[in-house]
């Protein structure tokens, strides 16, 4: 059996590089951002370093306030209503910034971002698929 499935966007990624890393763009009060985000489909939310949030001339403090553990420990975030794009696809949406200027990684999560897309890796060539959610 076969589940056909349409994609509305490709980009490709360096299929060797740690993780996936594709660009993100974060629309805040008419300022705008880009950064480089990883997809990780583990992690529960979007969580963006706080340096980003300062671009954004976000209040990180004013947000919802959640901690949240790795690997490493926990880290604590901030909740805020963004504009997010990938790859083409915009987004009104919540993501978190981290509390600590420590966290030098943006993570693209369930949260904010998965949910609302449906995604296609071909990691041996370094291809990445995305549609929009027809659910959202």
């Amino acid at each position: 059996m076969t589940y056909p499935v349409e994609f509305q966007r490709k980009t490709n990624y360096k299929s060797l590089a740690q993780g996936i890393t594709i660009e993100a763009i974060l629309r805040f009060g008419g300022l705008e951002t880009r950064c480089d985000a990883k997809v990780d489909t583990g992690a529960e939310v979007c969580l963006f370093e706080r340096s980003i949030a300062d671009t954004l001339d976000i209040d990180v403090e004013s947000g919802y306030r959640e901690r949240f553990s790795t690997l490493a420990g926990g880290v604590f975030g901030y909740a805020h209503p963004i504009e997010l794009e990938t790859v083409g696809l915009r987004f009104q949406t919540y993501v978190y910034f981290a509390e600590s200027y420590y966290v030098r990684r943006s993570l693209l999560g369930r949260q904010g971002w998965l949910q609302l897309v449906m995604l296609g890796v071909d990691d041996y060539n370094g291809e990445l698929y995305l549609r929009a959610n027809q659910q959202v």
